[in-house]
Formats: C-alpha cells, sequence, structure tokens
C-alpha cells in the first residue's frame, strides 16, 4: 500500500478508492509480543489529494489471536478500526491546521506508505485485557495452593469488612467492662 505523490496527482480531481488485503502479521508480531495471531487485514478507504494535503480515510478489519488475561488461552478478537489521517507533503511549508480531530502527518519522502498507519491504529486498539468465553461466564478466578486472584471490587470489600471488625487496640480494654452486666440481665 505504497504511493508516490507524482502517482497520486492523477487522482486530484477524483477520489482514489481501494479495497485490498494485506498481510501485516510478521511486522504486528515483531511489534507486539503478546499477538498470537493476525489475520489477513481487509482495508477500504479513500485518497483524497488536494492542494496542500492527502485526505485518507479507511477501514481496516481484521482478527486477532492475543492471550487470556487470567489463563493465557488464545482468544480471536475481531477488530474494525476507522482510520484518518492528513499527509502533508514536504514542500509545503504554511499549513495550518484546522482539523482537531484528525492526525498530521508531515511526510519525508515523496511517499505515502500505509503499512505503518495500518500497524499504529492496530496496535492502538488492541483491547488490555481479553477472556475467552467461559471465563465471562464463570467470573471464576484463578487460585492455587496459597494464592488466590480477586477482583479489585472483591478486594476493596475485603478490605473494609476487615477494617470494621477489627478493634481499635485503645478500646481493647473496654470491650469485656460490661460483659458481666449484659450476663445478669439474661
Amino acid at each position: 500500500m505504497k504511493w508516490s505523490l507524482n502517482e497520486l496527482q492523477k487522482y486530484r480531481f477524483e477520489p482514489l478508492i481501494f479495497s485490498e488485503t494485506v498481510d501485516l502479521k510478521e511486522s504486528l508480531m515483531k511489534r507486539e509480543e503478546e499477538i498470537l495471531d493476525v489475520s489477513p487485514i481487509h482495508l477500504e478507504g479513500t485518497l483524497i489529494v488536494q492542494e496542500n494535503d492527502i485526505l485518507l480515510h479507511m477501514v481496516v478489519s481484521l482478527d486477532v489471536t492475543l492471550p487470556s488475561a487470567r489463563s493465557l488461552k488464545p482468544v480471536l478478537v475481531p477488530l474494525s478500526i476507522e482510520v484518518n489521517e492528513i499527509y502533508v507533503p514536504q514542500q509545503v511549508t504554511n499549513y495550518t491546521d484546522d482539523k482537531e480531530d484528525e492526525t498530521v502527518i508531515y511526510l519525508d519522502k515523496e511517499l505515502i506508505d500505509l503499512s505503518e498507519a495500518i500497524e499504529d491504529a492496530v496496535l492502538l486498539n488492541l483491547p488490555m485485557q481479553v477472556f475467552t468465553e467461559e471465563e465471562e461466564k464463570e467470573h471464576e478466578m484463578p487460585s492455587g495452593s496459597d494464592w488466590l486472584v480477586v477482583s479489585e471490587e472483591d478486594y476493596l470489600s475485603d478490605k473494609a469488612k476487615q477494617k470494621s471488625e477489627t478493634l481499635d487496640p485503645r478500646f481493647a480494654g473496654l470491650k469485656d467492662l460490661f460483659k458481666d452486666e449484659s450476663d445478669d440481665q439474661k
């Protein structure tokens, strides 16, 4: 997915519409060790050549296999990512960025290579945690001898419970003070 800027000048009056499938498995797995597998990546998009910049709108669709956060079992994660970028050639010196939600890339070569944009979009959109379907249904955390994984909510509620059950050592002597009276009233 490379185009020279001279080649793109043919599309100055009409957008370049593309629909392709690329294989970036090796480079993605090299950049992120957590990735176990990557399907071929399907791209649908347009490049619009304007006077001072080139607009890219692209949808990246793929399946990524990541390890489960609990069991390390492989989990297939489908991704569909929208990429919007603006490319500014190096000869343009007075470019003003009026679109705040777009990524502006200043080219250092007379070439647009979408492979890096695709890789960056995929890596930025990988989920932090994935779980197998069984793990999501069970809500059971892994454990072993003398250890247990707990959720943050369970940890905080256990901590609050322990705090309410522990007696302030300054009042420990008062605990037994009225014990005899409560026994007499029964």
